[in-house]
C-alpha cells in the first residue's frame, strides 16, 4: 500500500496523476480523497462536516448507477480522478466490495477488507500497489478516529510505503488561503473567525480589484505549516526506509535527481511527470488547464508580492529553520520570493 502523507496545494494531484495514469504504479480507487474511515468520530469538525460525508455518499450512488465516470471531471475546482482512464481498470471490480465498505458505520476492518480486494484487483491489471490519498494525510495530520487500530491494521496487513511531497511553506499556505477565500465567497456563508474583518468585507464585496487593498491581505492569517512533525511521525510509525520526502519544486524542476530517487524508492520507473501548474510557479498569472483543473482555482485572486513574502517570512522563519535542521539545506526556490512573469 502506498500512503500519500502530503499537504494540500503541494501538487498532490499531479503526483497522484503521475503514479496512477502515467507510471501505472498505484491505483487509488474511485477518487482522490474519499474519506473511507473516521467520519463518525469527527462530525463536529467543520472540515469533516455532514456535507462532506454526503458528497462521499454521492460518489457511491453515482458509481452504482453508472454516472460517476467523467462526471464534472474537468470542473475548475475538481480533482476527482474519475476520468475513463482512471476508472477503466475498475469496470470489472465487483461493486459488492464498495457496498460493504460504505454501508453502516465505517470500521477499520471494512477499510482493510476493501483495500485487500482493491489491491488484488489492480495488481491483476498491471499495477504494483494500491494507494490511499486520504488516510495517509489524516494520519499525518493528527487523525482522530480509530487511529491506533487503523495504523496497526495497515502495518500488519500491508507492506507500506509513504510518500511526502512538500512545497515552499509560504507559497503553499498562500495558495490554500486564496482557495478558502474563494470557496467562502461562493458559499455566500459567514466567514469563520480566522478571517479578519477587512478580509471578510473584501470577500463579501466580491474581491474588488486584485491589485488593491494590500493591507487587508497583510492582516490575514493563513496556514503556513511545519512539515517536519508529520514526517517524523511517519518515520517513527513505518521506518525511515519506508518513507520518502521530496519537494515539489525539485521533483519537477531539478536536473532529474529527485525523479530518479523517487523511482528508486518505489522500485518502479517514474519517467513522465504529469503537468504541474506550480512548477514553474506563475502565482497569480496561472491559467486554467483541464489536465490539472484543481490547481488554478482561485489562484489568480491576488498576487503574493516580494514584500508580502518577506513579511510572512519573518513570522515563519522557524519553519524553514526546522527543515534545515532535519535535512541540512532548503529545497530549490525555498525561502525567496518569485518574480512572477
Amino acid at each position: 500500500m502506498l500512503l500519500l502523507g502530503g499537504w494540500h496545494w503541494s501538487a498532490t494531484s499531479p503526483l497522484l496523476y503521475t503514479l496512477q495514469r502515467n507510471a501505472q504504479y498505484a491505483h487509488f480507487g474511485y477518487t482522490k480523497t474519499f474519506r473511507y474511515i473516521g467520519q463518525p468520530k469527527v462530525k463536529e469538525d467543520v472540515y469533516n462536516s455532514e456535507k462532506r460525508i454526503a458528497e462521499d455518499s454521492l460518489i457511491y450512488k453515482k458509481v452504482c448507477d453508472g454516472t460517476w465516470e467523467n462526471w464534472k471531471s474537468w470542473d475548475e475546482s475538481t480533482h476527482r480522478m474519475n476520468t475513463t482512464q482512471d476508472l477503466e481498470p475498475l469496470h470489472d471490480f465487483p461493486i459488492e466490495h464498495f457496498t460493504q465498505l460504505v454501508k453502516g458505520d465505517p470500521t477499520v476492518s471494512k477499510y482493510l477488507d476493501f483495500y485487500h480486494a482493491l489491491h488484488d484487483h489492480v495488481i491483476s491489471k498491471g499495477y504494483k500497489s494500491v494507494g490511499d490519498g486520504y488516510s495517509g494525510y489524516r494520519i499525518t495530520n493528527d487523525f482522530r478516529g480509530d487511529f491506533d487500530e487503523l495504523l496497526s491494521g495497515i502495518k500488519s496487513e500491508f507492506e507500506v510505503k509513504v510518500l511526502f511531497i512538500v512545497r515552499d511553506p509560504i507559497r503553499r499556505g498562500f495558495s490554500h488561503f486564496l482557495n478558502r477565500l474563494h470557496a467562502a465567497h461562493l458559499r455566500k456563508s459567514e466567514l469563520d473567525s480566522s478571517f479578519t474583518t477587512p478580509v471578510k468585507q473584501w470577500v463579501t464585496e466580491g474581491f474588488g480589484s486584485k491589485k488593491r487593498d494590500l493591507g487587508k491581505i497583510y492582516e490575514a492569517e493563513f496556514a503556513c505549516l511545519d512539515y517536519v512533525g508529520g514526517i517524523k511521525k511517519m518515520i517513527s510509525d513505518f521506518g525511515k526506509d519506508n518513507v520518502h520526502v521530496m519537494s515539489m519544486e525539485e521533483l519537477w524542476e531539478d536536473d532529474g535527481t529527485s525523479k530518479r530517487e523517487l523511482s528508486q524508492f518505489l522500485d518502479h520507473p517514474i519517467d513522465h511527470l504529469w503537468k504541474n501548474l506550480y512548477a514553474p510557479d506563475r502565482g497569480h498569472l496561472v491559467e486554467f488547464d483541464r489536465d490539472v483543473p484543481c490547481q488554478a482555482f482561485a489562484q489568480d485572486l491576488y498576487e503574493l508580492t516580494p514584500d508580502m513574502y518577506y513579511e510572512y517570512k519573518k513570522k515563519y522563519q522557524h519553519i524553514y529553520d526546522s527543515w534545515k535542521e532535519m535535512f541540512g539545506s532548503l529545497p530549490l526556490y525555498w525561502g525567496e520570493p518569485i518574480k512572477y512573469e
